[in-house]
Order: C-alpha cells, then sequence, then structure tokens
C-alpha cells in the first residue's frame, strides 16, 4: 500500500473512504465527499525516486520541486558553505528521500509554527528540522523546513544510516535546504523544476 499512498496519509485517506462509504449506504452517494477522497489521495501519492545516477559522490534531489535558492552562505559551527534550497508545492509528490549515501551526525528538530512559505517570517519560526550527516569524507546539512500544509515533521523510523534514495519522510509543501562544501560542482540553474533523484551536483 505504501508504494502507492504515503504511510502518513494513512489515517485521512482511510477515514474519509469509510465516511464516503458510510454515507453512500445510509443517505446516498456524495459528490463532495468524493472530491475531498480524490484530493487527499493526489496530496498523499507516493514515489519511489528513479535516481540518475549511481556515483557515490554525486547530490540526488530528495524531493520534487523547485530549486529557489543557490547561493553562499554561513551556517553556524559548518562555515562557509553552498546553499541550495529546494520548494515543494502542494501539487508536487512529497515524498522525502536521502539525496545521497550518509551517516547522521546530529538531529535537531526545532518545534515552531506552519506559516505560508512564502513570508519571510517563516524561515525563522516555521518547524524545522535540521540533519548534519557524513557523505564519504565530507560533511553536509539538510535542512527541511514544514510548510503551512504539514503538522509535523517527522523522520521514517529515524534512520542514521541511509543510501541515496532511501525514504526519510513526507512533506505536504514544505522546503529542503541542502548546505554542501564550497567546491561542490552544481547542475541545475535557478528555478528548475526538478523530480526527486534527480542530479543536483557533485561533490568534489
Amino acid at each position: 500500500m505504501n508504494r502507492f499512498i504515503a504511510k502518513e496519509g494513512w489515517t485521512v485517506v482511510f477515514t474519509l473512504l469509510g465516511l464516503l462509504l458510510l454515507v453512500w449506504i445510509f443517505w446516498g452517494f456524495s459528490f463532495i465527499l468524493l472530491l475531498a477522497f480524490l484530493a487527499f489521495l493526489f496530496l498523499f501519492r507516493a514515489s519511489k525516486p528513479y535516481l540518475v545516477c549511481n556515483d557515490e559522490k554525486a547530490i540526488l534531489a530528495p524531493i520534487d520541486g523547485r530549486i529557489t535558492r543557490i547561493e553562499n552562505a554561513y551556517y553556524e559551527d559548518f562555515g562557509e558553505c553552498l546553499e541550495l534550497n529546494i520548494k515543494n508545492a502542494f501539487y508536487d509528490c512529497g515524498s522525502l528521500s536521502a539525496p545521497i549515501k550518509m551517516q547522521f551526525e546530529k538531529l535537531t528538530l526545532r518545534h515552531g509554527l506552519f506559516l505560508c512559505s512564502e513570508l519571510e517570517v517563516a524561515k525563522k519560526m516555521n518547524e524545522r528540522m535540521i540533519i548534519r550527516a557524513f557523505a564519504g569524507d565530507k560533511s553536509i546539512i539538510m535542512r527541511i523546513c514544514a510548510g503551512s500544509l504539514d503538522r509535523k515533521l517527522k523522520l521514517m523510523n529515524n534512520p542514521h544510516h541511509l543510501n541515496a534514495g532511501d525514504k526519510m519522510g513526507f512533506l505536504l509543501n514544505g522546503s529542503v535546504s541542502l548546505l554542501l562544501p564550497k567546491d561542490t560542482r552544481v547542475h541545475v540553474g535557478l528555478n528548475d523544476e526538478i523530480k526527486a533523484g534527480s542530479l543536483l551536483a557533485y561533490l568534489s
């Protein structure tokens, strides 16, 4: 079942299905409930990323979306780095996967609000998860930020060792920032529409 519907959406999808059937049996068919069921079925659809590259230094897209930022940045004790941000819209598939083979060093969950991610204040106030990890001999950071439709950030089974393409979680309309070493070679451009598993960059 989780090949077609993300586990995070099972409760709401099957609740709506049961409600649709009950209303149909006792009162009659409801087009409103059918549309609601189909809408949530679409929102929580699952897909396995098609990995375009097997190179261990390749950084692959962790989620469907649009590239909204490619710029130099400075992040706490990580120092100067390259930030690559992907915005996942509600109509994009929200399955979140590992961008590279990596081993977790530190995971921090910062609870917060669920504001529209287009607002400047959302960058600091929305709930977010920060994962620092090793990819071979390089350090990378994944910063996952919830959107207005998300209600909780949670990793699947809280894994610590992941291969590229392994499922990590689900976002409805959040964003994912990858903080990479400054010498990373980028293979995408600003505003590019990308699919999970497509090539983003190479670690040097």
